[in-house]
């Protein structure tokens, strides 16, 4: 190589070498347009994996936020649980239509599905009798979803059902779960607050503030209307506290039979 090629070489390294310096240093340039753009190599350095890439495992990790979605400090991360579940929805006359669709992502996602939809019923039947335990038992439930709250939209003082509240999710156990707030169609008087309050951090899924198309009583959400909202609640899954697979239902998958068992009751 002749010595004119060696100068032109030399000087070449010495520039990368520069470069390289210069990007994984904490040193900031202003060309008074913004900061110097860094070449990126201090990102991939020092880019931290998983555990599940140091196992050389795929894995999805996810923050655990609080009933409101915000992060919470401190929290360990929830790895998304790839285990087929028996999942059981529970709840007043709105779980039909949420139990057309959550039934969809069950199949999609290799879970089975059951539901229990007892029209007017609240947290006060439901805590009074045995009926959440003997489905859990039937359908050897692994996973709850629970839909109350909406037949106590009017109450002026929900802190009275706060034991009903405690009692239902006692029934509930160590299982994990996820109960969906009431589709408010006029402001409450603070059940929202009290369910998120006692529910676990992450449990809690806030459908007040959500826009519905609703039927002709201007109360549930239509069919369609509930699709959306079910689609809502599996896309904040990843964040909640103990998330399972609930990927989007193929266009191909077909009817699915959603297995609701159906009880009547008087409100209280």
């Amino acid at each position: 190589m002749s010595r004119k090629y060696i100068g032109l070489w030399l000087i070449l390294s010495i520039s990368l070498i520069l470069v390289l310096l210069f990007s994984l240093s904490d040193i900031e340039v202003d060309t008074g347009r913004g900061p110097l753009k860094k070449a990126p190599f201090r990102e991939h350095i020092f880019a931290k994996k998983s555990d599940g890439e140091r196992r050389g495992k795929k894995s999805r990790v996810v923050d655990m936020v609080d009933n409101e979605g915000n992060p919470v400090e401190g929290s360990s991360l929830a790895e998304v649980d790839s285990t087929q579940h028996s999942i059981l929805l529970i709840g007043d006359s709105m779980t039909l239509n949420i139990a057309y669709a959550m039934s969809r992502y069950a199949k999609q996602n290799g879970h089975k599905f059951h539901a229990v939809n007892w029209d007017s019923s609240n947290t006060r039947i439901w805590s009074a009798s045995d009926t959440l335990s003997h489905f859990i038992r039937e359908f050897g439930a692994t996973y709850i979803f629970i839909s109350l709250g909406s037949n106590e939209l009017y109450l002026k003082n929900p802190d009275s059902r706060r034991p009903d509240v405690r009692r239902i999710l006692d029934m509930v156990g160590e299982r994990p779960y996820i109960w969906i707030g009431p589709p408010n169609w006029k402001e409450d008087f603070g059940i929202n607050d009290m369910l998120a309050e006692e529910c676990r951090s992450g449990s809690f899924f806030r459908s007040a503030g959500m826009e519905f198309e609703r039927k002709k009583d201007r109360v549930h959400p239509t069919r369609h209307a509930s699709e959306l909202w079910v689609d809502s609640i599996m896309r904040w899954m990843p964040k909640s506290a103990h998330p399972i697979l609930a990927n989007v239902p193929s266009d191909s998958l077909g009817k699915v039979d959603p297995h609701v068992t159906f009880l009547k009751a008087l409100n209280k």
